[in-house]
Order: structure tokens, then sequence, then C-alpha cells
């Protein structure tokens, strides 16, 4: 018998069944092993294109937090999936295990959009936000500091580069989360023809032509 995982959340569908556990473990593993692939990729680009490499790629950096809820639709799958994601890169890429500190803040935002639609809403524009706004939470709270852009000085945050060179890394980075829930529902919505995600509501969703 499935045990489920209570969630407090209203409106949403609360609870998690085992099937629900598996795939959203299946795929945030998949997610993980892909993203230590994209992290050698990004290494070898950035050291062409250079800084502003971070804010074209950091998309697919989000995609555990946007395949998953998208998929699985319970409260709480898109952290969920981020972090699991990110233990999975962290066994094998260049960044180190601070990899798992960047994917529990790149599941906050994403998690918040979907908490506030109710875990009921994943059209376009719904993922759309959910990933620029995912990109944009991750920018101020970990990409700012970590790159450098923003450093304390006597006590307050100031910018080290010019204010509207941070301002365009945002844009772009804010557009690449964008363009990654546009992904994640098109991967998502490609898999449903394989039967494996039959019951969840994606393919019910898919079967009505929605």
């Amino acid at each position: 018998m499935d045990s489920p995982i209570q969630s407090p959340e209203p409106g949403a569908r609360v609870t998690w069944s085992t099937r629900d556990i598996v795939v959203a473990a299946a795929l945030a593993v998949a997610v993980g092993l892909a993203f230590i692939v994209y992290d050698w990729i990004y290494i070898l680009i950035r050291g062409v294109l250079g800084p502003v490499t971070q804010s074209l790629a950091e998309g697919f950096w989000l995609l555990g937090a946007l395949l998953v809820p998208y998929i699985v639709r319970r409260p709480g799958s898109a952290l969920i999936g981020e972090v699991i994601a990110a233990i999975v890169e962290a066994s094998f890429n260049p960044f180190g295990i601070g990899v798992i500190l960047a994917g529990v803040l790149e599941g906050l935002g994403a998690e918040v959009v979907f908490l506030l639609t109710g875990y009921r809403r994943f059209g376009w524009g719904v993922m759309a936000l959910a990933g620029a706004f995912d990109a944009f939470v991750f920018f101020w709270t970990y990409v700012v500091w970590t790159s450098g852009y923003l450093v304390l000085a006597g006590g307050l945050p100031t910018f080290r580069l010019m204010p509207g060179v941070v301002i365009g890394f945002l844009a772009l980075e804010v557009l690449s989360g964008a363009a990654a829930g546009w992904l994640a529902r098109a991967v998502g919505d490609a898999l449903v023809p394989t039967g494996v995600f039959d019951g969840f509501a994606i393919a019910a969703q898919r079967k009505q032509g929605r």
C-alpha cells in the first residue's frame, strides 16, 4: 500500500504516493546526470565567452525544479527535484559540493510560483514565470556573491561591476530561466506518449489536448 506524505498547501493535491516518489526521484537523477555533462561543457564555453556564460547557461540548471513538478505536481516537488539533481551532480563536477547549496536555492523560486498557483496551473505562461522567477531569486541569493558582482564594503553591499552590467547579466539569466520553463514543459509533453506517466495529471491533460 502506498504511504502518503502529507503537505499543508491548501488547494493542491497534497499527498505523495510511492509512485510519485519513485518517478520524482528517477527524473531528478536523470536531470542530475545531465547536469554533470553540462557542467563540463559549460567550463569550456566559459573559457571563450567569459562571465556572461553563467547568465546564458543558468536555465538548464533549473530543470530539476521545473520538469519534476510539471510531471509529478505535488507540493515540494520543485525543491525536492532540484536538490536530488544537485546531489547527483555533486558526485562528479568541477564546482564541488557547493552545487548542493546552489540546488536548494535554485529550487526555491520555482517552488514559490507553483505553490502560489496551488500546484494546479502548468501552462506555458506559468512554466515560463516559474523559470524566470527561479533564475531571479538564484541570481540575487547566489550568483552575484559567488561571481563577485557584489561585495561587502563597510558592511554594505557594493557593486564591484558597473550596475548596468550586473542588470544586463540578470536580464539574460531571467530570460534563460523562462526558456527553461518552456523546455521543461516541452520535454514533459514529449515523454507522455511513452506511457510511463499514465495515471498522472499530465497524461490526462495531454490526451484532452490541453
